[in-house]
């Protein structure tokens, strides 16, 4: 769980960054010094800061493979060493080399035979979930299981060969909506049938079609979402912060346990850039590739892909909400209902939600309402700086989620104590986060950047042509820590109840986009004279 613990502590100091920065912002508006500038000296001081805090986070595994980088706020990068070098290496059956006492390298079809050891119960579980992740860079899966199957000639029984497909349609499922597994599938049924391994069979048959039926069953949730509702028309009662941080998190919980692990194999690699910018040229990943490597099987979901979406929608939404509001009263309750929801977001471990609200309140458009957020309140302001506080120090939080509530509270620094009480109203306070509160949502992008980056290394073979397990171990850790969390992630969490309308609304409702919200900000407030000229605005 390593990588994981790494991701998510590096979305806790970007929240904490986005909230300085915002947080600093807002207090040159309310002091009537708001410049139209989108970096000042002020902000050239933050961002020195802010270097200075994110330079010195840098986390090393426990093989020294894997380094964790983090520039700025926005670029979490991961150093992965091609051929990382080990101490004791030794070269084993088949070629295959090994270090430090772990698979490193080997030809391909010496590394498929290691999945079906002749002694089922020596099958290395972490091995298995490497290697079927990353080798579909060089062959298909339908192949893979094909080869698996000639391997073991007709009279012969499959009891090497079932406890892998075990491994299998429980880490990688969504691999059998193929039509060409499910005929290799169908030959093992009926090799198996009136032999000791068919109830066996049939019981890993029987929660694979479970997981196949919810993750359609999510499909169609999904696609009811695109028949869009119009968010100026719809009336929706919004619930209070702490409701609303609720119902953010089951949504993340219900988006991110539906992404399977291959998925972050076969996204494009482009799937993070920016459409709008020059240089962007959309290539499929695997449309080009080197020699040694199949083009990768399509993509049987789109699990990742709605989970992005979802994120940069949120972002949108909030955006959408506060504008929606016609005086500043109205403007600044809608910010201070978010700015609570992000808080406690932040509390109990959900960066994605955080990160992404906190984000919108610094896009242009709500960024430039110096009159709004020169009326806002001071418990809102408060809120924004109990943020910043709980997300510099979210390293104790996290070694503490474990522990009683009281324990934590002795090891609050006193003024961030009394931030956080005053940063909540005694009629609408957020709750203190307790152990069995935490969910623990790394900001997604941070996860799929870290995976894009050290996928690079997997798809390339070594120079004597050796496949780089090494490689394929650092992707399977940050993959495979990701999925098994997020299936896993607190189960306590309420039902939607009496909100499972608002549930729907924010992630189906039409939203303007970043063009259209500044010309709706500028009937929030006239432009000034230089954003009459930028924007070309009458």
């Amino acid at each position: 769980m390593a990588m994981y613990y790494y991701a998510s502590k590096l979305s806790a100091v970007a929240c904490g960054t986005r909230c300085r920065q915002g947080l600093t912002r807002r207090q040159r508006n309310r002091n009537g010094r708001y410049q139209g500038k989108k970096k000042d000296d002020e902000d050239s001081d933050d961002n020195k800061k802010d270097k200075k805090t994110l330079s010195s986070v840098l986390y090393d595994s426990a093989d020294d493979t894997i380094v964790i980088s983090v520039e700025s706020s926005e670029k979490p990068e991961v150093c992965c060493e091609s051929t990382p070098t080990f101490t004791n290496t030794a070269l084993g059956t088949g070629g295959i080399m090994y270090g430090n006492g772990n698979i490193v390298s080997g030809p391909l079809e010496s590394l498929i035979d290691l999945l079906m050891p002749t002694n089922a119960d020596d099958l290395d579980q972490e091995y298995a979930f490497s290697f079927l992740l990353s080798s579909r860079f060089f062959i298909r899966t339908h192949e893979l299981l094909g080869k698996l199957l000639e391997s073991i000639p007709d009279p012969k029984p499959f009891d090497r060969l079932v406890p892998l497909l075990a491994v299998w349609t429980k880490m990688f499922p969504y691999d059998f909506r193929d039509e060409r597994m499910m005929n290799h599938v169908k030959h093992i049924v009926a090799r198996c049938a009136n032999t000791e391994l068919a109830q066996v069979v049939s019981e890993l048959l029987c929660a694979l079609l479970a997981r196949l039926t919810e993750l359609e069953k999510h499909e169609e949730e999904l696609k009811s979402y695109q028949s869009t509702v119009d968010n100026k028309t719809e009336s929706i009662k919004w619930p209070n912060a702490s409701q609303l941080a609720q119902l953010l998190c089951l949504i993340e919980r219900n988006l991110a346990k539906h992404v399977g692990p291959e998925e972050f194999v076969q996204c494009s690699a482009s799937l993070l850039k920016d459409p709008n910018r020059e240089d962007f040229t959309p290539r499929p990943f695997g449309s080009s590739f080197p020699v040694g490597r199949v083009a990768l099987d399509g993509k049987k979901t789109c699990n990742l892909e709605s989970y992005l979406e979802w994120s940069a929608k949120l972002r949108l939404l909030v955006a959408n909400e506060i504008l929606k509001c016609q005086n500043i009263q109205d403007r600044n309750d809608k910010v201070e209902l978010w700015s609570g929801a992000a808080q406690y977001c932040l509390l109990v471990g959900n960066y994605n939600s955080a990160t992404a609200i906190l984000e919108s309140l610094d896009i242009p458009p709500i960024a430039r309402l110096q009159i709004t957020w020169s009326k806002l309140s001071t418990t809102t302001s408060q809120q924004l700086d109990c943020m910043q506080r709980h997300a510099e120090g979210c390293g104790n939080l996290w070694s503490k989620q474990t522990e009683g509530e009281t324990s934590v509270n002795k090891k609050r620094r006193p003024a961030t104590a009394a931030a956080a009480a005053a940063a909540t109203p005694s009629s609408s306070s957020i709750p203190r986060s307790k152990s069995n509160e935490w969910v623990v949502v790394p900001v997604f992008v941070d996860i799929v950047k870290l995976s894009l980056k050290s996928r690079e290394d997997c798809c390339v073979r070594l120079p004597n042509g050796h496949i780089n397990i090494a490689a394929f171990d650092r992707l399977a850790a940050i993959v495979g820590a990701f999925t098994r969390h997020m299936c896993q992630v607190n189960q306590t969490l309420p039902e939607v109840g009496e909100f499972a309308h608002l549930c729907y609304y924010m992630q189906s409702c039409r939203l303007l986009s970043e063009t259209e919200l500044m010309l709706a900000s500028f009937e929030c407030e006239e432009p000034t004279i230089a954003e009459k000229e930028l924007y070309d605005v009458s």
